[in-house]
């Protein structure tokens, strides 16, 4: 899928790929972590007398037989920080469409609600004038409620977040398994608790970074030429150290456009009457 690197796009896709790798790097050290204290099975020290160096160990000071049974098990709680984590960077890139919206002069259509992550999909959607898709939606709302239980329930599973396996459909089951090696959303309950696996985190960033495609492409559509225009120039403006009015600032700008928003295809012309709105090119000529 051709993708809209608008700024707002640009920084929720690096930020994304930035808490994927520091969770999956956590997944994996812990298990690194594990074999490598398999080297000292039979031991009775204290991980601090065995590794001396390490920094922060003499906060995790068990024997090595205790901490390697933590590490075996760290799955549950990396992910009960990864997806609070992956949702909130998707929610700052939802409100920073908002705001693009906004600031383009839409009317958001809140029907008077202040803006919250369990509707902000739907003010986004109704406002494009588009339907929600609904599987990733349900996938979403079932991780959105998983993170309140998370954060707010203690870990209890919560009849909210129950409501919310109830209201999958099949495809968004069927995604769901796909996901998470063939486990029902209901696996993740055990006892009236939750119980995560490492699958639950690459869940969380497969569900937002689906919605987050869906709302660049949107969001393409939505905005006129000339709206996108002025959002190029806007953006290239703040990025180049080419000097203003110049040969190099132009052909910079449409060479930008051409980089960062090909998928539109904004005319030449579109990006001189933003320029030129903007006071950002001041010459009467804009060619050679």
């Amino acid at each position: 899928m051709s993708e809209i690197l608008y700024p707002n796009y640009r920084s929720y896709s690096a930020s994304r790929i930035e808490v994927n790798d520091a969770m999956t790097a956590l997944l994996a050290g812990s298990r690194l972590a594990a074999h490598t204290l398999q080297l000292t099975e039979g031991s009775t020290s204290t991980l601090g007398q065995l590794f001396p160096a390490v920094e922060h160990i003499a906060r995790f000071n068990l024997r090595s037989d205790a901490a390697r049974a933590f590490l075996l098990n760290a799955d549950h709680h990396v992910a009960s920080v990864a997806v609070p984590y992956a949702l909130a960077t998707h929610e700052d890139f939802v409100f920073g469409t908002l705001d693009i919206l906004a600031d383009t002069g839409r009317v958001l259509l809140t029907h008077g609600k202040p803006i919250k992550a369990w509707n902000m999909h739907s003010i986004l959607f109704e406002t494009c004038g588009e339907n929600e898709p609904d599987e990733w939606m349900q996938s979403f709302h079932v991780l959105r409620e998983l993170r309140n239980c998370i954060t707010h329930d203690g870990g209890l599973v919560s009849e909210r977040l129950r409501a919310a396996i109830n209201d999958m459909g099949v495809q968004a089951r069927t995604g769901w398994q796909e996901l998470n090696d063939g486990q029902l959303p209901e696996a993740m309950e055990e006892h009236g608790r939750l119980r995560l696996t490492a699958q639950h985190i690459f869940s969380a960033f497969a569900v937002t970074k689906q919605l987050g495609r869906v709302i660049n492409s949107v969001i393409g559509t939505e905005l006129n030429e000339d709206e996108w225009a002025h959002v190029i120039v806007l953006d290239f403006g703040s990025a180049t150290r080419k000097t203003r009015n110049s040969s190099n600032w132009r052909r910079s700008l449409v060479g930008y456009a051409r980089n960062y928003y090909a998928k539109l295809e904004v005319a030449e012309s579109a990006l001189e009457a933003a320029s030129r709105d903007v006071g950002l090119w001041t010459r009467p000529s804009w060619s050679e």
